[in-house]
């Protein structure tokens, strides 16, 4: 059941009929082992954790959520501040279809318009925000608030499910890079170190090791930080890196003081922050709270 104050379209509650949009905000509501249709879901403001498999799943605001199709998942908000989270639920074969059509001449279409093709399945669960999916979803959210006209959404859904599918094919192109001879072999190390990329998320603000970071895969923390290298292009530790920078720059976005946001990621030191802050996004932590000042709106 959606929250009391959740905005949700269609106003329905047949998940997986069509294609459904819940944004909503509030302190307080749980979710038990509900098997829901293919699924993104964003956290605007807070943190929550949806629990899959036994494990913990966290997202804010520097991150989203795959949970394939019935699959079961719980998620429990019980907080002093207000969460606000954006969650799109796909059709049953509204994402596959669109595979079907991106991979496929037009004749195929023409031909068999009711196949939507085999289903789906997700071996990457967390993903760190990025240009394609969430804007998407963001935007969705906004049209919906500002009362977009059902064909406006029919086309964002498409666009959604366009972007939506480049993490597919992203996927496919990491289990590529594991270096093993048979394909499940391949495909079981990627969900591997897959697992131990969700536990940094979960514990990107707690210095989580390397050896704990690899028991959470499964795997030695050799074979974790060579098989993670190569999947995902950068080491364990550079990724942990960039998600703590991601989230230093939402927190300072908010107003938060540069020392209070330095100790809330996870750094030590307040210089190393501000070097790695400003040489990923080419200005130093102060100066950038300087600047969302400056673009702050005036009150007349």
């Amino acid at each position: 059941m959606p929250p009391a104050n959740a905005i949700l379209l269609p106003q329905t509650q047949q998940f997986g009929s069509t294609n459904v949009i819940l944004a909503a905000r509030g302190r307080r509501h749980s979710v038990r082992d509900f098997p829901g249709p293919l699924s993104i879901k964003t956290v605007i403001d807070g943190r929550v954790a949806w629990k899959v498999e036994h494990r913990e799943l966290c997202v804010d605001d520097s991150s989203f959520l795959v949970l394939n199709d019935g699959e079961p998942y719980s998620m429990e908000i019980d907080e002093h501040r207000p969460v606000t989270t954006c969650c799109v639920f796909f059709a049953h074969g509204f994402v596959e279809s669109v595979a079907r059509d991106l991979s496929q001449p037009v004749r195929h279409s023409l031909d068999e318009p009711a196949n939507t093709g085999a289903p789906l399945t997700f071996l990457s669960r967390l993903h760190p925000r990025d240009q394609r999916v969430v804007p998407a979803m963001r935007a969705i959210r906004e049209r919906i608030l500002t009362g977009a006209e059902t064909s406006e959404m029919e086309e964002r859904y498409l666009l959604l499910a366009r972007n939506f599918l480049l993490i597919y094919a992203e996927t496919r192109e990491q289990i590529a890079r594991v270096p093993a001879a048979r394909a499940s072999t391949r495909t079981e190390m990627l969900r591997r170190v897959s697992r131990g990329r969700d536990f940094l998320h979960a514990y990107a603000a707690h210095s989580a090791t390397l050896q704990e970071t690899a028991r959470a895969a499964h795997l030695s923390p050799f074979h974790f930080h060579r098989i993670f290298t190569l999947a995902f292009n950068q080491t364990p530790h550079s990724y942990l890196t960039c998600l703590r920078l991601e989230h230093a720059r939402s927190l300072l976005a908010k107003g938060l003081p540069v020392t209070e946001v330095c100790g809330a990621i996870g750094f030590q030191s307040l210089g190393s922050f501000s070097t790695l802050f400003r040489k990923r996004f080419g200005v130093p932590p102060s100066q950038f709270s300087k600047i969302r000042e400056a673009l702050r709106p005036s009150v007349l």
